[in-house]
């Protein structure tokens, strides 16, 4: 795998879009409980709401807020969900020419709890097989309109073929995933920057040390392997440095969205040329700042009062 040379990445200066974003996107069911349920137990929701959400097409109205141009590839139901998913996204800016609607099926839905005393959240969700996009229907030129790709790995082999067309025409590739599913070796050979939660390089590798085990997925290809720690702060392994900020101490009212939000920020940053060590306080001040409201989107702080939190003139 060949590595880029520290410092700022080589961006593309032509390309219609600072960022395209590949993946799912849902309508988010919000409810606030008192505390999380046990078994055979009822409790009245304590605050209820509905909402426009999905990883990357959170990500992606960020960084339209933050002034970027952005565009979403993907596919949206024919349902009502699926029209206020789509027009949520256009709404803001979001170029969206080169989504699909699949007839006759029902948009992505997700049901978040939320716990109120702590804002942590718990998502349950069902994947709809005919809104993941295959790697045969994957519009190519679309996804290589922008300086950055940013993925989720909901279909692995979609997002090694996309992941490929960019890297094939230099442009920064950003992985969003959950866990280590299978061919995500071979999706990590074609991805610059993966940002994962805590658990996920001990999964991948099967070391318990965090640094190291940092140290040794990125080896797998990344040179930008980021780590989010919730009220532990965040961690980044750039080049072969580690970097680390500790959590912002801020009202936690509902912690949904805060990792798509840091994916923004961590993008942004890197666009900027920033040193890895702003990019990863932006993105730590971001995201911690979204917590602040209810649900994916509405938290988004404006560019100015995240970069004031994170100390960036």
């Amino acid at each position: 795998m060949t590595r880029i040379p520290a410092g700022p990445y080589p961006f593309q200066t032509d390309a219609p879009f600072d960022v395209v974003g590949l993946g799912l996107s849902s309508i988010d069911h919000l409810c606030v409980v008192k505390r999380h349920p046990r078994l055979d137990s009822k409790q009245p929701l304590v605050r209820y709401d509905v909402q426009p959400g999905g990883q990357v097409p959170t990500a992606l109205v960020a960084l339209q807020r933050w002034g970027l141009r952005t565009a979403y590839v993907g596919a949206f139901g024919d349902d009502a969900g699926g029209v206020r998913s789509r027009t949520s996204l256009s709404d803001e800016g979001i170029d969206v020419s080169a989504t699909m609607v699949r007839p006759s099926v029902r948009h992505q839905v997700s049901v978040i709890l939320i716990d109120e005393g702590s804002g942590e959240r718990s998502v349950l969700w069902q994947r709809v097989e005919p809104l993941v996009l295959r790697a045969e229907e994957l519009p190519e030129a679309a996804l290589t309109r922008g300086r950055v790709l940013l993925m989720d790995a909901v279909d692995v082999p979609a997002a090694i073929a996309a992941a490929r067309l960019a890297k094939a025409k230099g442009i920064l590739t950003v992985l969003d995933t959950d866990t280590p599913a299978a061919g995500i070796h071979e999706l990590l050979r074609f991805t610059d920057v993966l940002i994962v939660a805590a658990e996920f390089p001990a999964q991948l590798t099967g070391i318990g040390d965090l640094r190291a085990a940092v140290r040794t997925t990125a080896q797998h290809g990344p040179w930008f392997v980021g780590v989010t720690l919730g009220p532990g702060g965040a961690l980044a392994w750039v080049h072969g440095a580690v970097h680390y900020v500790p959590a912002f101490r801020v009202p936690v009212v509902d912690s949904t969205g805060a990792g798509d939000v840091f994916h923004a920020g961590s993008i942004y940053g890197l666009l900027q040329g920033w040193p890895a060590a702003d990019t990863l306080r932006y993105a730590a001040a971001a995201a911690a700042l979204k917590c602040g409201k209810l649900g994916a989107r509405s938290g988004i702080p404006t560019l100015e009062r995240a970069r004031a939190l994170a100390g960036i003139e």
